[in-house]
């Protein structure tokens, strides 16, 4: 893609005697003008102080009563806020838009004094239902017009005179009485001038129209055929119904928003969405009209081209919209991957480039509490959508603010569970500003309700009560029995890590409780930072005096022609080598719009800003000083022409080539314990790569569920597999594949056959396949899940382990494994290591590997519920060393286990896979999550209570809401009785002394590690950021760019969570390169090219087209099998190792580069069985970044051998003698 730049740099040390009286250009450059600020309180101090109405004389109250709220409950959603310098005296100015009254224009006096102008300037509003408003130069004549929508309409603009008298235009709207919301503008069109878009909401919804019996589902739907429904006339204009799984929905339409594009003299032509200006996400025209909730849209370049995108918030289920401008005026939505779950009622959006990365990321807000007890009490209301296996691009959505961090390809990943801002309470207008003005942004929040409708108990009263009420008046008085919603206005603080926390009262603006809607900011009192103004709900407008008292530089935009504000303009300031970065908008508040100055964090030295122009010219300018306002104006330059530079991604999708899907059926987890956390039934598959045939080139074997086939892809050269299955109609799961070898030479494959689906009592096994017969050897009571393989006790043959995962009806009670001898080709039950495997706990990986550097396969073990647990062997005999190694504390949700020497000393390091620090579970080493099991409630179901600790309760508190435990444990529905009393009980109010003698679980971490094994002990160390930003499962280690240092990639995302938790799926699978010090960089997906939206599982790796390039093929649960060519890496050296008859790919084997300098290159160990369920070829591609001169084996029994290197591929046969 080209892009159109012109550079213009200003070295600007001769300006900086310019003082605040100096109000030309004369001395400066033509388009510069600096100003002293007004003093700064000197302070110290922090946040915002309200000033009293009676000082401001702002007293505008946004009224609303009873009798109007039972007619339009829409009116409960109030009022924004327009700020703006209405006649250029360079004191802002401030619109206050009502309900019941007037609306207010209030003059600045300076000092903070205002005074109402309202009625000589012309902009009362009488007798409409004003809900936003927003200032603008519409006509481009350089003042402010004014644009306000009324629930109900007239929407008007008017047009500002230039001396601050307005004459009023209503825009068309093509609807009746509109229910119009917030607006928004950019030049859209690159015209020069600003277009309009409005958000529609409803003007009144079908409960305020019509009495319940009316709208009832019996009198508006029909079913036409077998679970095929229909909305009956006239309902079918207001409601449509679907079907999701076997819940039978209906959902209530709204209006279609308002897009207008301006003739360059403010007048607005209102453009149909549905014919070309708005396509979906392949380009094609939109067919129908979209009748979202609309609550607020915000013009962003998201992509960098200069052009504004746009992202509309939609209430309740209708999904929210991100259109991305495709530069000439028109919009496509942004791809269904590109994000992957959104708020289920978004309010409002803001943006911020929160990693000073460049790329724009944003916060959506919805209405989850930070209350234990409200969380509890508003939990009743969650009707979440069912979610069908191996569903990938749907997006579904969920009650809580979410945060999006651009990936840098046009996708993002959801990360507010890691940032402490998934909840807010009940949130409406919020934006991002640096408040403490430490360089980072921080979010701030408008809060509150009328009433909490959301109030579980009062929806159950109000549901008993329907069949008594004896009129529509009655229903509508219904309202009032819920209890109100008055909350304090939230403030999270940015730590800079892409964290955020709490600031006591909100910095100010929540020092007592109330119902705020709309928020805009602007410089009221000209000290060059900003001060805050929110409409409030029955309550005085609050105007928020900003006193911070750090260092900061003010800078407003004058763009040419008729986008006199430079809306879509980029600023960039530069202090200490970190970046801060602003986009000018219009409007794009939650009904409100703010006053377009940017103010940045400074400090004493100069500074740097780089203005990039809405044509996409740019301004540099240097040397500027602290506490100054600089106003910079745009000049018009011929742009220049900049070509993007090109990635090639290290890997290419070569996934048609097996053109596999994972067989998964519908299972009921929750049968048995409808308080798992999780199911166990869709918990594979594994992979394996293995030469199967002999032929000198890997074949592929992949893992089913019941009902499918274990399929065997059989390599045939190049790009060129060929299916076949091993068995299909399967009986059980199958979870883990590792390849074997008979007594005859025969290779085969062993799997693991799960029996969770399987009646209560049934046994698991696990079958031995060659191409000769099959063999069913073992029958476990518990699930199985991962299987690894090597020499345990020295005899030549390989031996197996057998995870426990999981004992069916009995999670989480610990779960026993085996270790099974080969004896002569027969596998038997090592009785030795019975005792140190049983009850060890739910095992989900496991790999064999000489921890402890001393010839012999160790046995490594990752536990859910437990620690990374270490066995050492010594002569075929097991012990527990987790805790003589400082193991034994870190307890996780540990899934995946590899290791590989990530520090390239000889010692074999650990990296192992966890739940991930992105999801609603937060555990700490002071206060670890906790599960306890028991029967409860005396029925023989083992039944399972998850808890955490709450510090308002100073206690545990129960993880899962009401409904499901009484569901589960009815005893608890006939003590406590409401979700209130429910919410307020501890742990230990609810189910007494029985929990003191119950048993339970802890875990206190959940980060993804790698463990660096000191010789004694390990110290872990957290995989980057991205690693935790999802699930991580399978986790796979080789040197994946050829650089001779060891690589890590982890599969990521876990779907099938219970209906109360988000599915994780922030992930899309990730490469991480190392540096030979045990330090670890992610790589985006869009320059590694793995790129896995779905519910990632095992994985392996392996040289399939023998080009000496790492390739990696990574399962999806229920969906496609994602095969990776690499095309971009160095190639390796191919190191086969031929070992004895019954263990011929030489399981165990250590591999070792010697350079010519006399260092050595990182240990490898050829496995069978490690990561998640899966298998590495265990033909081994090693990298290098010196002149190699040897190849070092230690091999299975201990022995050491040394093989000269010649060429890039080396064949080493073990010797016996």
């Amino acid at each position: 893609m080209i892009k159109r730049f012109n550079y213009i740099i200003i070295f600007c040390l001769f300006i900086l005697s310019c003082g605040k009286n100096d109000s030309s250009y004369s001395n400066t450059p033509q388009f510069l003008k600096k100003e002293q600020l007004n003093p700064i309180s000197t302070k110290d101090s922090s946040g915002f102080t309200e000033m009293s109405p009676l000082l401001t004389g702002v007293t505008a109250i946004n009224n609303i009563g009873e009798k109007e709220v039972l007619e339009n409950q829409h009116l409960m959603h109030g009022s924004g806020i327009a700020l703006g310098d209405i006649n250029n005296d360079g004191w802002v100015d401030i619109y206050v838009p009502r309900l019941k009254e007037k609306n207010i224009l209030y003059l600045n006096m300076g000092n903070w004094k205002f005074k109402d102008v309202t009625e000589e300037a012309g902009v009362s509003c009488p007798n409409r239902y004003s809900n936003g408003s927003v200032f603008a130069d519409v006509d481009g004549d350089r003042d402010l017009d004014l644009i306000v929508t009324a629930l109900g309409g007239p929407n008007s603009i008017f047009v500002n005179d230039g001396n601050g008298n307005f004459s009023e235009s209503k825009l068309d709207s093509k609807l009746n009485n509109p229910g119009s919301t917030s607006s928004a503008l950019a030049d859209v069109d690159n015209d020069g001038d600003l277009d309009l878009y409005i958000t529609n909401y409803k003007r009144l919804a079908m409960r305020d129209s019509l009495p319940p019996p009316v709208i009832s589902f019996d009198n508006t739907l029909m079913e036409i055929t077998n679970n095929r429904w229909i909305v009956l006339p006239p309902f079918n204009k207001e409601y449509e119904a679907a079907v999701k799984g076997d819940i039978l929905l209906r959902f209530e339409m709204a209006e279609v928003d308002q897009y207008y594009i301006n003739d360059g003299n403010g007048n607005f032509e209102l453009i149909d969405i549905t014919k070309s200006h708005f396509k979906d996400e392949n380009g094609d025209p939109i067919e129908s009209h979209l009748r979202d909730w609309g609550l607020m849209a915000q013009f962003r370049d998201i992509n960098n081209d200069t052009h504004p995108d746009i992202y509309i918030c939609n209430d309740f289920e209708s999904p929210d919209r991100f259109w991305i401008n495709n530069g000439d005026g028109t919009f496509n939505l942004i791809p269904k991957l590109a994000l992957r779950h959104t708020s289920n009622s978004s309010m409002a959006v803001d943006f911020s480039d929160l990693n000073k990365d460049g790329k724009v990321d944003f916060f959506v807000t919805d209405m989850m509490s930070q209350s234990h007890v409200l969380q509890k009490t508003q939990m009743g209301t969650m009707a979440p959508t069912p979610l069908g296996i191996g569903e990938i691009d749907n997006r579904p959505q969920y009650m809580h603010n979410t945060l999006f961090l651009n990936r840098g390809d046009q996708t993002f990943s959801e990360i507010s569970q890691y940032s402490n801002t998934h909840a807010s309470e009940w949130s409406w207008g919020t934006i991002f500003m640096d408040v403490d003005l430490d360089g980072h942004e921080d979010i701030l929040i408008a809060t509150g309700h009328m009433f909490d409708v959301q109030d579980s108990d009062s929806n159950q009263k109000q549901k008993d009560a329907l069949p008594k009420v004896k009129s529509f008046d009655e229903y509508k008085r219904m309202l009032l029995n819920y209890p109100t919603l008055e909350l304090k206005n939230i403030a999270l603080k940015n730590n800079g890590d892409m964290k955020f926390e709490n600031v006591d009262n909100g910095w100010g603006i929540g020092n007592t409780k109330d119902i705020s809607h709309g928020i805009a900011t602007a410089d009221l009192d000209n000290d060059g930072d900003l001060d805050l103004v929110i409409n409030r709900l029955n309550n005085h407008v609050g105007l928020y005096k900003n006193n911070s008292t750090a260092p900061r530089i003010a800078i407003r935009l004058e763009g040419f022609n008729n986008n006199s504000q430079a809306i879509g303009a980029k600023i960039k300031v530069k202090r200490d080598n970190i970046y801060q970065s602003r986009e000018i908008i219009s409007g794009g508040r939650y009904l409100s719009g703010s006053d377009p100055l940017q103010v940045f964090a400074a400090n004493d030295s100069f500074m740097l800003a780089e203005i990039q122009w809405r044509d996409g010219t740019i301004t540099v300018i240097d040397s500027l000083v602290k506490n100054q306002l600089y106003t910079i104006r745009q000049i018009k330059r011929n742009s220049i022409d900049i070509v993007k530079s090109k990635v090639n991604p290290i890997f290419k999708d070569m996934s048609q080539l097996l053109n596999h899907t994972h067989h998964e059926d519908p299972y009921d987890d929750f049968l048995y314990q409808s308080l798992l956390p999780n199911r166990f039934s869709q918990m594979g598959p594994g992979v394996a790569w293995v030469d199967s045939d002999f032929d000198g080139d890997d074949d592929l074997f992949i893992a089913s569920g019941k009902g499918g086939s274990i399929d065997h892809f059989e390599n045939k050269g190049g790009d060129s597999f060929i299916p076949f299955y091993v068995e299909k109609n399967l009986q059980e799961d199958v979870t883990s594949i590792i390849s074997t070898v008979d007594n005859n030479g025969n290779q085969g494959i062993i799997v693991g056959n799960s029996n969770f689906e399987s009646q209560l009592g049934a046994k698991s096994s696990i079958s031995n396949f060659t191409r000769k017969e099959k063999n069913n050897f073992i029958s476990l009571d518990h699930m199985i899940g991962s299987l690894s393989q090597a020499d345990i006790d020295n005899d030549g043959d390989l031996d197996i382990f057998a995870g426990g995962r999981v004992i069916p009806a009995k999670y989480p009670m610990p779960a026993s494994s085996m270790l099974y001898i080969n004896e002569n080709g027969k596998y038997i039950p090592d009785k030795k290591n019975s005792i140190v495997l049983s009850k060890i706990g739910l095992v989900s990986g496991s790999v064999f590997s000489d921890i402890d550097n001393d010839g012999d396969p160790d046995l490594l073990i990752a536990l859910e519920w437990g620690p990374i647990t270490i066995l050492e062997n010594n002569n075929g005999i097991l012990t527990n060393i987790t805790s003589k190694l400082n193991l034994d504390q870190l307890n996780g949700w540990w899934n995946g286990i590899a290791t590989g020497d990530f520090n390239e000393d000889g010692l074999i390091d650990i990296v192992a896979t966890n739940w991930g620090l992105n999801t609603k579970y937060h555990f700490t080493t002071s206060h670890p999550r906790q599960v306890y099991f028991n029967d409860f409630d005396k029925n023989d179901v083992l039944d399972i209570v998850e808890a955490h600790y709450d510090g308002d309760f100073e206690d545990l508190v129960p993880e899962r809401g009401f409904s499901c435990i009484s569901n589960a444990m009815p005893f608890v529905r006939e003590e406590k009785q409401t979700f209130l009393n429910y919410a307020q009980s501890t742990l230990t109010d609810i189910f007494g002394n029985t929990l003191k003698t119950s048993p339970y679980l802890e875990a206190n971490t959940l980060e993804s590690v790698v463990l660096i094994n000191n010789g004694n002990s390990f110290t872990p160390y957290p995989l980057p950021f991205e690693a935790q930003m999802s699930t991580a499962m399978h986790a796979g280690v080789s040197d994946i760019n050829g650089d001779g240092h060891e690589d890590i990639f982890i599969s990521q995302n876990f779907f099938t969570v219970q209906k109360e938790t988000d599915r994780n799926d922030s992930g899309r699978g990730l490469i991480m390169f190392g540096d030979g010090n045990g330090n670890f960089e992610a790589i985006p997906g869009h320059k590694s090219g793995i790129i896995v939206y779905g519910d990632q599982r095992g994985a392996a790796f392996s040289d399939y087209n023998l080009d000496g390039k790492v390739d990696l093929v990574v399962s999806q649960n229920g969906s496609k099998t994602k095969l990776f060519k690499n095309v971009n890496s160095k190639p390796g050296l191919r190191v086969i190792l031929k070992g004895p008859k019954l263990n011929p790919w030489a399981f165990g084997a250590k591999i070792q580069l010697a350079y010519k300098d006399d260092s050595l290159g990182p240990v490898r160990e050829v496995q069978s069985g490690s990561g998640y369920w899966s298998q590495n070829s265990p033909v081994q591609v090693m990298g290098y970044n010196k002149t190699v001169s040897s190849v070092k084996i230690q091999w299975p029994d201990g022995s050491k051998t040394t093989e000269p290197f010649i060429e890039n591929k080396v064949i080493i046969n073990y010797n016996s003698d």
